[in-house]
């Protein structure tokens, strides 16, 4: 099958099943990349997740951008990338017909059916980068001061990258 065609597989896959939309797809990117086809570790993988929320557009879709292009380069970059949007276009495609010509209750039932779904998704997703991410007292540290930063104090998600990866760079390079 080749590189690309396992892009093309393993995005529109994710495209596919990916639901709730940036963070609750995280687990399955995860599951996909990492775990069944092993184009990256786990960090690696949390770098392509930090990357892809500090850059615009859709974790989902730039995550398949810096994968494709780091397993097949420009062509994989763009067969990943439009692999991962085919099949929501599908989807949305027939979903249209089917919300326009059905009962608008009924379909607000099935969307209200998905919350929970997407709750879990998105806990799976964060669980699964805590447990990799997490490793000794001072990333420990660094996760507690990062959440505090952006819950309690509201600052923004790129300045709290920034200050967390500083302060990550400062503390790994004096303890070396």
């Amino acid at each position: 099958m080749g590189i690309y065609g396992a892009l093309i597989r393993v995005f529109f896959k994710i495209g596919l099943f990916g639901f709730g939309g940036g963070y609750a797809i995280i687990a399955l990117i995860r599951h996909l990349v990492v775990i069944q086809e092993k184009w990256v570790n786990d960090l690696q993988f949390i770098d392509i997740v930090a990357i892809s929320q500090v850059t615009p557009g859709p974790i989902a879709i730039n995550a398949a951008t810096f994968l494709g292009y780091k397993m097949g380069g420009i062509l994989g970059s763009l067969l990943a990338t439009l692999s991962s949007v085919l099949a929501p276009f599908i989807l949305v495609f027939f979903a249209s017909y089917f919300v326009h010509n059905t009962n608008q209750e009924k379909y607000q039932k099935y969307l209200n059916l998905l919350s929970p779904v997407t709750f879990s998704l998105i806990l799976a997703g964060t669980y699964s980068i805590l447990k990799s991410s997490i490793s000794d007292l001072w990333s420990t540290i660094i996760f507690i001061g990062a959440f505090i930063l952006g819950y309690k104090y509201k600052l923004s998600l790129t300045k709290t990258l920034i200050l967390s990866g500083l302060l990550g760079e400062i503390i790994y390079f004096l303890i070396k």
